[in-house]
């Protein structure tokens, strides 16, 4: 019977001591709750076995020490000795940050098809020489996001126990490649095949050093060799990367209205003009984007309305920055409403948690059918493209004269095609700006 409140962690080295420190020493100062921690050492000559000689002496992780170099195979070797319901694969690159075993923990328990999950999101962070990864799908579950990952996931990954000892799984080597690099495309295949899903984080839960531009710099001779031996990429590849992350600006990634919430680049593809969309911040793909929510805020700030709508709360983001700009003006009150139970009772939650339940109501509720007001006198629109025009309709006889209307997602982010807006403003006589975004922003006012 395995520990269902344990988590067993095996760490695999080979000849990277310096960034091993930082894994081991990260992992222990972080890690909450019951865990075990093996690293096993594919034969290192590096000075790798004399660091981890000491860690096992002072009782601080197993460590087994292998005669050759394995690769990845060598996870299989420590399988055996682990006893929690969730076994986490570690690469020796990884610099924990505070949180990611919680976020784990709470995944693998609101999600209980879920096989494996990234400690990685799918867009690389402002430090990463790395692309986005490919068609991944929002899931949610009582607050909690996740993207499903439409291909495969690295092998620094957390999967269930199950899938190895009742479903067969093994790590496996890249086959024909002068470097042992562990499979992660069939990990994440045989995974999905015993029917279980992949999934990337809402954010990054710890550093990637093993992609990050800085530590190539740090050991060019190793990073070299290592993307030799991988064709897909090849050195030149990896030279581009390099180029492109430092062409990219430097910025700060912050939010006025949720200060404390982590931001993530936003992952558009279509570029803004000639500037890449990843300059922009995201919360999660469903949520306007962070400048969006910090614009509306102070849009509200400035023009003090009285009553104002929202169609699509979500989890509340955009809400709960209605809501705080409405209390600072000592005036004004959001109605917003949100079609999916569970994300209308997770924006409840947050904008109680907010203290903004005097100025937001939160209704679960299809626009479509949700009783008229009839004195809105500002309104953001951000439910799916596909209702809008027969949504707009409806609470168009709702808005006062003059009254400040926003429409959100009114481009394809993929390709930057117009949605729904030009329809609307001809039929309805409303005027305005489209104001450049990854996403498309409209605003404008009721004649």
């Amino acid at each position: 019977m395995r520990n269902q409140n344990l988590l067993s962690t095996i760490v695999l080295n080979w000849n990277r001591v310096s960034t091993l420190r930082v894994t081991v020493e990260s992992y222990l100062e972080t890690i909450e709750g019951e865990y075990e921690l093996f690293i096993v050492d594919n034969a290192s000559t590096d000075g790798s076995r004399e660091y981890l000689e000491a860690l096992q002496a002072q009782g601080r992780a197993s460590v087994i020490f292998l005669e050759e170099n394995i690769g990845g195979l060598a996870y299989n070797n420590v399988l055996p000795l682990t006893k929690g319901s969730l076994i986490h694969l570690s690469e020796n690159d990884q610099l924990f940050l505070p949180g990611w075993s919680g976020h784990v923990r709470d995944a693998f328990e609101l999600f209980p098809d879920l096989g494996q999950l990234s400690l990685f999101a799918d867009i690389p962070t402002d430090y990463e020489g790395w692309g986005p990864k490919p068609s991944t799908r929002l899931r949610f579950k009582n607050g909690k996001v996740l993207y499903e990952a439409q291909y495969n996931l690295t092998t620094s990954a957390i999967a269930r126990a199950e899938l190895f000892f009742e479903h067969g799984v093994r790590v496996t080597n890249l086959e024909g490649l002068d470097y042992k690099f562990p499979a992660d495309g069939k990990l994440s295949a045989d995974i999905k095949a015993a029917g279980y899903w992949c999934a990337w984080s809402d954010h990054y839960y710890v550093r990637n050093l093993g992609h990050e531009v800085a530590e190539y710099e740090a050991d060019p001779d190793y990073y070299r060799a290592n993307y030799a031996s991988k064709p897909w990429v090849g050195v030149d590849g990896w030279l581009e990367r390099i180029s492109l992350q430092k062409k990219q600006p430097s910025l700060t990634r912050s939010s006025i209205v949720h200060r404390t919430r982590m931001v993530s680049p936003e992952k558009a593809e279509q570029p803004v003009g000639d500037v890449p969309s990843r300059l922009w911040s995201r919360f999660d793909s469903a949520s306007a984007e962070t400048e969006v929510i910090d614009f509306v805020f102070s849009l509200v700030r400035l023009l003090k309305p009285r009553l104002a709508l929202e169609t699509g709360t979500w989890i509340g983001l955009t809400a709960i920055g209605i809501g705080k700009a409405m209390k600072q003006n000592g005036l004004g009150h959001l109605i917003s409403v949100e079609l999916d139970p569970e994300a209308q009772a997770t924006a409840a939650k947050n904008i109680a948690d907010a203290g903004l339940q005097a100025q937001v109501t939160s209704h679960h509720a299809s626009t479509l059918d949700f009783p008229l007001e009839t004195a809105f006198d500002f309104a953001f629109f951000d439910t799916s493209t596909d209702i809008r025009q027969a949504e707009f309709a409806r609470f168009f006889p709702s808005l006062v004269k003059g009254a400040t209307i926003i429409f959100q997602n009114t481009r394809e982010p993929q390709t930057g095609k117009v949605l729904a807006l030009e329809d609307l403003i001809a039929r309805f006589g409303i005027v305005g700006i489209d104001l450049a975004t990854p996403r498309g922003l409209w605003l404008g006012r009721k004649c």
